[in-house]
């Protein structure tokens, strides 16, 4: 696996993830997939993520991420997470 490549797409699908913004990410809270992108090398990757209440329903999200390559990576996979917190009006 390409260890800047790999963390690369990762840090951008969980950017575009978190951009979504807090109300967005409330209604997707127990939402987990799994994704397969492609990277500039041609080489392709596996992203998992998972939203969900960080602590407890209406407070911070937590979206956490990882990434593999199918190999032996995915014993081990490069993981990322983001706390969303509520806006405060």
């Amino acid at each position: 696996m390409d260890n800047e490549e790999a963390p690369s797409l990762l840090k951008d699908f969980l950017d575009e993830v978190e951009a979504s913004g807090y109300d967005v990410l409330s209604k997707r809270t127990g939402e987990s997939d799994a994704l397969e992108v492609e990277g500039a090398s041609g080489k392709k990757y596996q992203i998992e993520y998972d939203i969900l209440w960080d602590h407890k329903p209406d407070g911070a999200i937590r979206i956490i991420g990882s990434v593999d390559d199918g190999g032996l990576r995915a014993f081990a996979p490069l993981t990322e997470s983001r706390r969303v917190t509520p806006s405060v009006s």
